[in-house]
Formats: structure tokens, sequence, C-alpha cells
């Protein structure tokens, strides 16, 4: 069954992605959550930040991780993650990034 892990973490934007998305500041060191479809619900850090280098993103510190559980989307301070829980599920990953922070 999929699960989808949101995985926190600060890292440096590089300009070299193999996404096609609006991306931040090249170069620029921000924070981000990657929320990361998986096989299992265990925290996989190195699949974590394999996903982060496809996204341009290196030198990746303060990563955690939880398992996100679905039912958390229905309150009103998730709700707006509804979309990249499912671009996850669809896609296999997607990207939170907060600008310059």
């Amino acid at each position: 069954m999929q699960s989808v892990v949101i995985y926190g973490f600060t890292g440096r934007f590089t300009g070299k992605t193999e996404y096609d998305y609006h991306f931040p500041e090249i170069d620029g060191i921000h924070n981000c959550m990657l929320f990361l479809s998986q096989e299992a619900s265990d925290l996989v850090f190195d699949d974590a930040i394999t996903e982060c280098a496809r996204y341009g993103f290196t030198q990746i510190e303060n990563i955690k991780g939880n398992l996100l559980k679905v039912e958390v989307l229905n309150t009103d301070g998730f709700k707006k993650f509804t979309g990249y829980y499912e671009e996850a599920l669809s896609e296999g990953s997607s990207l939170v990034y907060y600008p310059n922070t």
C-alpha cells in the first residue's frame, strides 16, 4: 500500500533540476517539505535526499520525516496541502519550498 511521508529539510537550490516547476532563487537556502510516495511507511532518508536532488537541492540539513495521516488533510490547518498529497500519490513526489528562509 502506498504511503506518503513528509520530509522537512533545509537545503541550497542549485538550479539543476530534473523537474519543471516554479523553482526558488538559485544558490538560496530554503526550508522545504518533500511529499514522497513510498511502498512502506518507514522513514527512508536516503530516498528522500535523492528526490531532493532531483528537485535541485543539495546541502540537505535538518531532515526530518513523518508519515502523513490522510485524515489530517480534513483539518483547517492542513487542507492547503491536499494537492501536494495527491501529486505525490500520482507522480511520486511533490515539493513545497519557502523562499529565502
